[in-house]
């Protein structure tokens, strides 16, 4: 998979549910611009450890363009960080990968995003 970029989003805000979390996040990316993200984690097992996410991203690029995505994965808890796998689907037409780490206790999300049919 080729690499688009890596990235380390700030948490800006973080609501807590019953079997889920949600968190704001925001980035500036090389290839999208300035970068929001909402994402939502449901916990899958019964010690909270593993389970899925989903979530949407707004990106406004440096000629104005807005980009909308779909993110849908998979992650794992281990202590204090997060580890995500997952796919966004934009509405510019690009299909990405992406994998990354929340660090619950820096309030950060850093990783790398590939594009998925390279």
């Amino acid at each position: 998979m080729k690499k688009i970029s890596d990235f380390e989003f700030q948490i800006t805000s973080v609501s807590v549910g019953d079997d889920s979390s949600s968190l704001n996040m925001e980035a500036d990316l090389d290839k999208y611009g300035k970068t929001y993200i909402s994402l939502t984690l449901k916990v899958g097992t019964a010690d909270g450890n593993t389970g899925s996410y989903s979530g949407g991203a707004r990106t406004i690029t440096a000629s104005g363009e807005l980009i909308r995505a779909s993110l849908q994965g998979i992650w794992k808890r281990e202590g204090a960080l997060v580890h995500l796998k997952g796919l966004d689907n934009a509405s510019n037409g690009d299909l990405n990968f992406g994998e990354s780490t929340l660090d619950l206790i820096k309030k950060t999300c850093a990783g790398s995003v590939y594009e998925a049919w390279s």
